[in-house]
C-alpha cells in the first residue's frame, strides 16, 4: 500500500495510457490485439481501482475524449473493455469536471452504441458498462441540445431502440434509469422557457418516450425467475417519475387520460387485498384522452411535491401557495427507513376495498386514537412497540427531507447494479415508492390539465373503487397517504364552481346526473377524510388531512346537501384543537376558520357553533367601562403602569366556572372559550415559534367569528374586548415588560406567557377591525341589528380609550414636540413620559414597530358618519390630529394608512366642519402626489390605494369650499389655490395613463376636479390647458380600451361636466367632439351600461344654447339607439336591455324640453320614420319607470303643449308635435296626473 501515489507515476501506467493515446482509427486486426491488451491493463482491478487517485483532469478528459473517438464495433473484444473502461473513468471521478463538448461527444457515442445494439449482437456486460457510463454523465450534465434529446430518446433513438429490441429486464432497469435522467431539467431552464414560450423537448421526444414507457407499464407484472421483484419495482419507479418530468417540462404534448389509466393501477401496487393482474384491467382498455392544457386555467405551483413541508399561517382569502412543479430526477429517498402499517380502525374491517356505510361511524368512538382513555393507550403500546420504533425512525427520515424538494432528489450509488436490482432496500419500502411516484404522476397530470377539465378525471379516482381515499386509509407508508391527500387537494383547489352542482337528491330519470354523483362522493369523502382523523398518527399526515378538509369546506356549498357533513366534521376536528404538536393545533383552528366562513350560511352551523357553551365570568359578562372624554388627561408613566396593571385580568377568572356560578352568567361558545384558552394560557411545553401560528390562528377564528356571525356572539363582546386588550399591550410602552397572564405555576417558560410583540399584535387589531367592521355593517341596517348605535359609540370610545390609545398619544406627542422645538434648551427637560415619547419620535422606527402602527391605524378605516359624530369634538380632533401625524410621516407605509383612512372619513360632516379638517384635506392630497409621482419602490398597490383616495377627495371639494365660505376662515383660494387644482389635474391626467385599475380612479379624479371648475378657474393662465388636455383625456378614456370600468366612469365624469352648469359650455372648443363621441358610444357599443350613461351625459346640458348645431344629430343618434338596443349580440347583456330603453326615452324627454318651432319642423320626417318603432317603447318605459323619474316626461309634455299652442304652425311642425305628443301621453302619466 505504500506505492498506492505513485500508480500514476509508475512507468506501467504511464506507457499504458500513452499507448493507448496513440492509437488512432481505423483499427485493424493487428493493433486490435494490441488494444485489447492495453484495455486489459488499464481495466485490471489493481488498476481500476487506483483510479480515484487521479486528480489530473486533463488526462482524465483526454483518456474519455479518446475513447468516444474509437469505432463502434459490438462484435469486437476490443470495443467491450472500451465501454468497461469508459464506465470505470466516469464513476470513479463523475462527469462533473467535463466541458459541455466533451459531455456532448460522449453522449453521441453512447447512442451509437445503444443503436448499433439493436442492429448486431452485442455482449450484454458491455451494453451494462454503456448504459452505466450515460447515466453517470447524464447525472452530471442536465439541460441539453434538441440533437442530444433526439439521439437518445427520439423515434430512432438509442435508449428507444434499446428498450425496443431488448427484452431481458436487467437491461430495461438502467435504460429506463437513463431515460428518467434524460427528461430531468433545471428549474432555470423551465423558467426561462416557459417565459419565452418555447418547448423543452422536441416533439418527437415526447411522442416517443410516452409510447414505450406507457407500454411498459400496461404490461403484466413478469415472474420472478426473470425478473427480480425488487429490480422490476426500480423499473416502475423510472418508469413512472419519467412520466411526471414528461408533464411537467412538455404538458401541451402529453396524453393525459392514457397517463392516468396506466398510472392508476400501481396507486395500490402491494397492499393486501388488491390484486395487481385485475387492477390492470382498466389500463388495457382504450381511453378517449383529453389534451393536457399549457396549463394557463390552472395554478402552476408544485403540487406534486409530497414530502411533508413547514406549515405556516396563511392569507385566510387566497388560496393556498405552493411551489412550482419540477422533474423529479432521483426516487432514492423517498424513505429512509420501514413504513409501519397502521393499526386498525375501531368497529371497521380491515380491507377497505368496499368502503363500509356511513353508518358503521355510529360505533366508533368519535375521539381520535391520541386523546383516548389510557387503558386504550397502554395496551396499543404494549402489543405494537417494534411499529412505534418503526414509526420514529420514519418520521426521522421523513423529517430529514423537510427542507429539499422532489426534484433534487440525488444519490451518489444510483447508477450502480446492486441499486438497479434493490441493493439492501426492503421491498415494502420499494413498493412505497412505486405508489408514491404514481401518484406524483397523476397529481401533475390533473394540475396542468387545468380548471375546465380537470374534473373529468374525478369519477375513476375518486368514485371507482378502489379509490383515492382507499390509499389514504389503508397504505402503511404516511408519504404515500400525504401523496393521495394531496392529488385530492388538486381536484379540490379552485374547483367550487363544479362542486356548487352538488345535490344531495335527484328526480327520477334513466341516468345519475353528475349533480347526484358529485354528491354522493362528496359524502363519501367526508366520511372517508373523518376516518383518517380517527386513524392518523403521523403528524405531517395530519396536517395534510387538515388542510385537505380546509380546501373541501371552502369550496362546498352545503346548503344543497344533506344537513350533518359539518356537524361530523366539526365533532373530529374539535379534539386537534388541543393536540400536543402545535401545527397540528394551528391547522385544526385554520379548517375551523373555513367553517365560519362558509356561504351561504347554513341553519346547521348555528347548531353546531351554540350547542356546547360555557360560562363567562361576572367580571366581563357586561360591556367594559369608558372614561367621561373630560376625565382624560396624560398620566404620568407610573400612574399608567399602575392603571395598566389593575385592567388585567386573571385568567383562571375566564376559565374558571362551576355549575353553581354559571347562574345569571353570560354563556360564551365552545369554539371561542377554546380560542381565548390558546391566547391567553399557551402550551407550556410548545415551542414558542410554533406555537405563535396557534395564537395567529386562534385570532382568525375570532375574526371570521365576530364578521361572520355578530348576531350569534353579540353577548360574549366583553370577553373578546378583554382578549384584544391583553394582546395589544404590547404597544403601550416602547419597553413594557412582558405581560403577566397570572399563571401562577413556576414551570412554565416566561417567553410562553406574553404574546408576540409582532405578528400577534397585528392580528389581535385585525381582530378588532373586524369587529368594527361587523359592528358597522350591524349599525347600518335598517332593522333587526344586533348593535344599537348607543353600543356602538360605546365600544368606539372604549377602543380610543384602549387599544387605539398609543396611536393617539403618539400622534399628540408629535404635534406638542413639534410646537415646542422652537423653545429654549433650558425647558427642554420634561418629565419621564414626555422624554421617553420624543426620543420615540427622533429614533427610526424597526419594521415591526410599523407593521404594528399600521395595524392600529387600520382599524380607524371602520368609522362610518353616524358613530363618527357622535363621539364628540375632542375625540374627533383626536382621530383628525393622528390622521395628520400619519399622512405627514416620513415613513411610506404610515403614509399610506393615512391617506386610506382619510379617503373614507373626508366626507363626514365632523371632518368637513372641523377646524383642522381643511387642513388635513391639503396635506392629504399633497401626499397622494407624492405617492403617484415616486417612480422608485412604487408598486401598483400603493399608486392604487392612491389614486382610489384621490378621486375620493376630489368628489367633495364643493363641500369643503362650501364649508369654507360659510366659516371665517377667507377666501376660496386659500383652500384650494390655483397651483393645487392645477397639480389635481396634472396627476389626474397622468394617472388616466397607467394600468386599468390606477386608470379607472385616475378618470374619476379628472372629472371631478373639472366639473368642480367655474369659469373663473378655466380662464387662469396655469389651468386652461389642463382643462382642454382633461376633456381629451376623458373622451379617449371612454372611446377605447377593453375596460368597462374605466369607459363608464369617463362617461359619467363628461356628464357631470356638461351638467355642472359651471363652465360656459356654449363657447368651450371641445363640445362638439365630446358630444360626438357620446352619440357613437350611444348608438352601438357593445356595453349596454357605457350605452346607458353616455345616453344620460349626452342629454344632460342645461339649455338649448348648450347643444348648439348637434341639437338635431343627437335627435337621430337617440332614436337609432332605441331601434338597435332590441338586437342584443351579447346575452349577458339582455338584464339591461330594459334600462337602456328606459334611459334612451328620457333622454327624448329631455331634448324635448328644450324644442324650439323650428326644430320640429327639421324633425318631422325622422319622428315619422320612427314613430311605429317608438310608441310601444314608450308606454312600455312609462309603465316601468318609477314616479322620481318621470319629471322630464310632465316637462316635456308641457314643452309639447306650449308650443302646439303657437299661432302659424307650418304643416310639418303640426306633424312633429302631434307625434310627440302621443309618444310623451302613456297611460301611466295620465293616471297620474
Amino acid at each position: 500500500m505504500a506505492s498506492l501515489g505513485n500508480v500514476k507515476d509508475s512507468p506501467s501506467w504511464k506507457d499504458s495510457v500513452n499507448q493507448f493515446l496513440s492509437i488512432r482509427s481505423p483499427i485493424t486486426p493487428k493493433n486490435s490485439s494490441a488494444l485489447e491488451e492495453i484495455l486489459d491493463d488499464l481495466c485490471s482491478s489493481q488498476a481500476a481501482s487506483r483510479l480515484r487517485m487521479i486528480h489530473d483532469h486533463g488526462q482524465l478528459q483526454k483518456l474519455i475524449e479518446h475513447s468516444v473517438t474509437l469505432p463502434v464495433s459490438p462484435g469486437e473484444r476490443y470495443f467491450n473493455l472500451t465501454c468497461k473502461f469508459l464506465n470505470s473513468l466516469l464513476r470513479r471521478q463523475g462527469g462533473a469536471f467535463l466541458s459541455s463538448e466533451t459531455s456532448d461527444k460522449v453522449i453521441l457515442w453512447i447512442s451509437e452504441v445503444l443503436k448499433s445494439a439493436g442492429v448486431q449482437t452485442m455482449n450484454e456486460g458491455a451494453l451494462l458498462e454503456a448504459l452505466q457510463a450515460l447515466a453517470n454523465i447524464l447525472r452530471d450534465a442536465p439541460d441539453h441540445t434538441d440533437e442530444i434529446y433526439t439521439s437518445l430518446a427520439g423515434t430512432q433513438g438509442g435508449l428507444i431502440r434499446t428498450i425496443e429490441f431488448n427484452a431481458s429486464y436487467y437491461i430495461l432497469a438502467p435504460t429506463m434509469q437513463c431515460l428518467h435522467l434524460l427528461t430531468y431539467v433545471t428549474p432555470e431552464v423551465i423558467t426561462e422557457t416557459r417565459q419565452l414560450g418555447e418547448e423543452i423537448f422536441p416533439a418527437e421526444v415526447v411522442s416517443s418516450i410516452q409510447r414505450i414507457v406507457i407500454r411498459i407499464l400496461k404490461q403484466p407484472s413478469p415472474i420472478p425467475c426473470i425478473c427480480p421483484h425488487k429490480l422490476y419495482l426500480n423499473l416502475i419507479t423510472s418508469c413512472l417519475n419519467v412520466i411526471y418530468n414528461l408533464v411537467v417540462c412538455a404538458p401541451n404534448d402529453v396524453l393525459g387520460n392514457i397517463i392516468v389509466s396506466a398510472c392508476r393501477p400501481y396507486m395500490f401496487y402491494g397492499l393486501p387485498g388488491f390484486a395487481h393482474s385485475e387492477l390492470m384491467q382498466y389500463a388495457t382498455e382504450t381511453e378517449i384522452d383529453i389534451p393536457v392544457s399549457s396549463g394557463v386555467d390552472s395554478d402552476v405551483s408544485s403540487r406534486g411535491n409530497f414530502l411533508p413541508q413547514n406549515y405556516t399561517n396563511r392569507n385566510r382569502r387566497k388560496r393556498l401557495r405552493r411551489k412550482r412543479a419540477q422533474p423529479s430526477r432521483s426516487t432514492s429517498d423517498s424513505s429512509s427507513g420501514a413504513c409501519p402499517l397502521m393499526p386498525g380502525i375501531e368497529g371497521v374491517a380491515a380491507s377497505l376495498k368496499n368502503p363500509p356505510p356511513a353508518s358503521a361511524l355510529a360505533g366508533i368512538s368519535l375521539k381520535p386514537q391520541w386523546a383516548r382513555t389510557d387503558s386504550c393507550g397502554n395496551k396499543e403500546n404494549s402489543s405494537s412497540s417494534t411499529d412505534v420504533a418503526t414509526t420514529d425512525e420514519n418520521s426521522s427520515g421523513v423529517a430529514s427531507c423537510n427542507n429539499s424538494s422532489v426534484e433534487v432528489r440525488s444519490s451518489g450509488s444510483e447508477t450502480d447494479v446492486s441499486d438497479i436490482e434493490g441493493g439492501s432496500e426492503k421491498e415494502s419500502i420499494l413498493m412505497a415508492r412505486v405508489r408514491q411516484s404514481s401518484l406524483q404522476a397523476i397529481n401533475a397530470v390533473i394540475d396542468k390539465v387545468g380548471k375546465q377539465h380537470k374534473f373529468s378525471y374525478w369519477p375513476p379516482l375518486m368514485c371507482q373503487s378502489p379509490s383515492l381515499m382507499t390509499s389514504v386509509l389503508k397504505d402503511p407508508s404516511p408519504l404515500v397517504r400525504m401523496a393521495s391527500l394531496q392529488v385530492i387537494n388538486t381536484f379540490l383547489l379552485d374547483s367550487s364552481q363544479v362542486l356548487t352542482l352538488a345535490v344531495d337528491k335527484e328526480g327520477k330519470g334513466s341516468y345519475t346526473t353528475l349533480g347526484h354523483q358529485l354528491g354522493t362522493s362528496l359524502q363519501e369523502l367526508h366520511r372517508c377524510l373523518a376516518l383518517a382523523l380517527l386513524s392518523e398518527k403521523f403528524p405531517g399526515a395530519l396536517v395534510r388531512t387538515l388542510k385537505t378538509i380546509e380546501l373541501l369546506v371552502e369550496n362546498v356549498n352545503y346548503s344543497k346537501l344533506k344537513p350533518g357533513l359539518l356537524t361530523k366534521i366539526v365533532t373530529h376536528v374539535k379534539y386537534f384543537m388541543r393536540y400536543k404538536e402545535a401545527v397540528v393545533q394551528a391547522n385544526a383552528f385554520s379548517v375551523m376558520v373555513s367553517i365560519l366562513m362558509i356561504k351561504p350560511q347554513v341553519p346547521e352551523l348555528q347548531d353546531i357553533l351554540l350547542r356546547y357553551q360555557t360560562p363567562a365570568p361576572l367580571s366581563l359578562s357586561s360591556p367594559l367601562e369608558v372614561v367621561n372624554s373630560s376625565a382624560l388627561e396624560e398620566e404620568l408613566p407610573g400612574e399608567e403602569i399602575d392603571e395598566e396593571s389593575n385592567r388585567k385580568k386573571p385568567t383562571e377568572a375566564i376559565n374558571s366556572g362551576s355549575e353553581d356560578e354559571a347562574q345569571g352568567k353570560t354563556m360564551v361558545s365552545w369554539l371561542i372559550q377554546r380560542c381565548v384558552d390558546s391566547l391567553l394560557t399557551p402550551d407550556p411545553d410548545a415551542v414558542r415559534g410554533i406555537y405563535i401560528q396557534v395564537q395567529l390562528q386562534s385570532l382568525k377564528v375570532l375574526s371570521a367569528f365576530v364578521s361572520e356571525h355578530l348576531p350569534l356572539i353579540h353577548q360574549s363582546l366583553p370577553l373578546i374586548q378583554h382578549v384584544i386588550s391583553v394582546c395589544s399591550d404590547a404597544m403601550k410602552e416602547p419597553q413594557a415588560t412582558p405581560v403577566d397572564f397570572t399563571c401562577e405555576s413556576s414551570d412554565i417558560d416566561p417567553s410562553l406567557m406574553s404574546t408576540d410583540p409582532g405578528v400577534v399584535v397585528e392580528h389581535a387589531y385585525t381582530l378588532l377591525g373586524s369587529l368594527l367592521g361587523a359592528v358597522k355593517t350591524e349599525t347600518e341596517r335598517v332593522s333587526n341589528g344586533c348593535i344599537s348605535s348607543e353600543q356602538a359609540q360605546q365600544l368606539w370610545l372604549w377602543t380610543l380609550q384602549g387599544p387605539l390609545q398609543a396611536l393617539l398619544q403618539l400622534a399628540a406627542t408629535h404635534l406638542k414636540v413639534c410646537a415646542s422645538d422652537g423653545e429654549e434648551r433650558s425647558k427642554s427637560k420634561l418629565d419621564a413620559d414626555t422624554n421617553w415619547r420624543r426620543r420615540e419620535s427622533e429614533v427610526p422606527r424597526s419594521q415591526e414597530q410599523v407593521k404594528q402602527i399600521v395595524a392600529m391605524a387600520t382599524v380607524l378605516s371602520h368609522l362610518n358618519s353616524t358613530t363618527f359624530e357622535s363621539l364628540g369634538e375632542e375625540w374627533i380632533s383626536k382621530v383628525i390630529i393622528t390622521v395628520k401625524w400619519l399622512v405627514t410621516n416620513n415613513d411610506p407605509e404610515l403614509r399610506l394608512a393615512g391617506v386610506r383612512i382619510m379617503a373614507i372619513i373626508v366626507g363626514f360632516s365632523g371632518v368637513v366642519g372641523n377646524p383642522g379638517g381643511p387642513n388635513l384635506l391639503q396635506e392629504t392630497i399633497v401626499t397622494t402626489f407624492d405617492i403617484l409621482s415616486e417612480k422608485e419602490g412604487n408598486v401598483n398597490r400603493d399608486r392604487l390605494l392612491a389614486s382610489w383616495a384621490l378621486a375620493n377627495m376630489s368628489s367633495v371639494l364643493e363641500v369643503y369650499c362650501e364649508n369654507w365660505k360659510h366659516s371665517e376662515s377667507g377666501s376660496e383660494d386659500k383652500l384650494l389655490s390655483s397651483q393645487l387644482i392645477a397639480r389635481l389635474l396634472e396627476v389626474g391626467i397622468r394617472t388616466c395613463n397607467d394600468k386599468n385599475k390606477i386608470r379607472t380612479h385616475g378618470v374619476r379624479c379628472v372629472g371631478n376636479v373639472t366639473s368642480f371648475l367655474n369659469a373663473t378657474h378655466a380662464a387662469h393662465p396655469s389651468i386652461a390647458p389642463l382643462v382642454t388636455k382633461s376633456v381629451e383625456m376623458l373622451v379617449t378614456c371612454c372611446s377605447t380600451g377593453n375596460n368597462m370600468k374605466t369607459r363608464w366612469n369617463a362617461c359619467y365624469a363628461l356628464g357631470n361636466i356638461l351638467s355642472s352648469g359651471r363652465l360656459p359650455i356654449t363657447t368651450v372648443p371641445w363640445r362638439g367632439q365630446v358630444l360626438m363621441t357620446l352619440g357613437k358610444l350611444l348608438e352601438s357599443f357593445k356595453n349596454y351600461k357605457v350605452r346607458i350613461q353616455a345616453c344620460s351625459a349626452l342629454c344632460s346640458l342645461r339649455t338649448r344654447e348648450e347643444f348648439g348645431a348637434e341639437y338635431i344629430s343627437i335627435w337621430h343618434v337617440l332614436f337609432k339607439g332605441l331601434d338597435n338596443a332590441q338586437n342584443i349580440i351579447d346575452y349577458q347583456e339582455i338584464r339591461h336591455r330594459d334600462e337602456l330603453l328606459n334611459q334612451i326615452c328620457q333622454g327624448i324627454c329631455q331634448l324635448t324640453t328644450h324644442l324650439t318651432l323650428e326644430d320640429a319642423g327639421m324633425l318631422s320626417e325622422l319622428l315619422q320614420l320612427h314613430q311605429d318603432m317608438a310608441q310601444p317603447l314608450f308606454r312600455k318605459a312609462h309603465l316601468s319607470l318609477p314616479p322620481e323619474r318621470t319629471g322630464f316626461t310632465l316637462s316635456a309634455q308641457s314643452r309639447v303643449e306650449e308650443l302646439l299652442r303657437s299661432d302659424a304652425l307650418t304643416e310639418p311642425q303640426e306633424q312633429a308635435l302631434t307625434i310627440l305628443q302621443n309618444l310623451m301621453a302613456g297611460e301611466d302619466v295620465n293616471a297620474r296626473n
